[in-house]
């Protein structure tokens, strides 16, 4: 399994950086959509009233709608293209013979906002002026934070931080993701843009690291609901997709307005 982990990161990062460095905003809004297709899959396979492919199937077309709409137009036209992509997809299903229940239909409108609504925030920082930085910044520091977590809590974890959510979580293994999205956050700062102060770079490390947490005890109650230990399998060693971004998806979109009110 540690192997496993450690050989999937060897992989994935250092391609996903290369495409971050040499391709454009567009590229890599492809690559979220992706992701984001990837991870409304999964997340239509938690339904708690159980799956099937229409609920499958119109997940992943609200979410792809929605990104392609906040991408490209932004605001509200996002909301409009979910709905609309929802209806197109839905009629499609209905056509086919297939059928969406009040409950489905609701898990369809969570997934949508929880998957695309907040992933397409990584699109958008991708495409401000400073876009690669932004982006090698939030992936780095969430990342140092999911390992930090991760191997202090394996090590000396014993007191879990949510029990009923996700008894594996401790609070030991989350300050150790604290302390080192802190670090990494203060180390980002100071070679991307020097003119902050130390302050100001502490203050935002400390908060994506909390939001961070807290995206990944929300996608933990997800799959708590579930009864699933891991919300898919598609990256070996590390899950599922939604496994691998829940601390991404609450912390882009808090970076990106912490942009919009030039903190950063």
């Amino acid at each position: 399994m540690h192997r496993q982990r450690v050989l999937s990161a060897l992989l994935l990062i250092p391609a996903f950086l290369l495409l971050v460095h040499f391709g454009s905003a567009f590229h890599f809004s492809l690559l979220i959509s992706l992701v984001i297709a990837l991870a409304a899959w999964e997340f239509s396979r938690l339904c708690p009233e159980g799956t099937d492919a229409s609920l499958s199937l119109l997940t992943i077309l609200g979410a792809l709608g929605w990104h392609g709409a906040v991408v490209y137009t932004g605001g509200l036209a996002g909301v409009g293209a979910a709905m609309a992509a929802a209806a197109l997809g839905r009629a499609a299903v209905v056509r086919a013979g297939f059928r969406v229940g009040l409950v489905q239909g609701a898990w369809i409108v969570l997934g949508v906002t929880y998957v695309a609504g907040l992933l397409s925030f990584i699109s958008l920082l991708r495409g401000l002026p400073e876009g690669r930085q932004l982006v090698y910044y939030l992936t780095f520091t969430m990342w140092a934070g999911d390992t930090g977590a991760f191997y202090l809590g394996s090590w000396i974890g014993r007191r879990a931080i949510a029990p009923r959510i996700s008894p594996r979580k401790t609070v030991e293994g989350a300050l150790g993701g604290l302390a080192a999205t802190l670090l990494v956050a203060l180390a980002g700062s100071a070679l991307l843009w020097p003119r902050l102060s130390w302050r100001t770079a502490a203050w935002i490390g400390l908060v994506l690291a909390v939001v961070g947490i807290l995206g990944d005890l929300c996608e933990s109650a997800v799959k708590r609901a579930a009864s699933v230990k891991d919300s898919g399998t598609v990256i070996p060693g590390h899950g599922g997709m939604l496994d691998r971004v829940d601390s991404l998806m609450f912390a882009g979109p808090v970076l990106y307005v912490l942009v919009w009110l030039a903190w950063v």
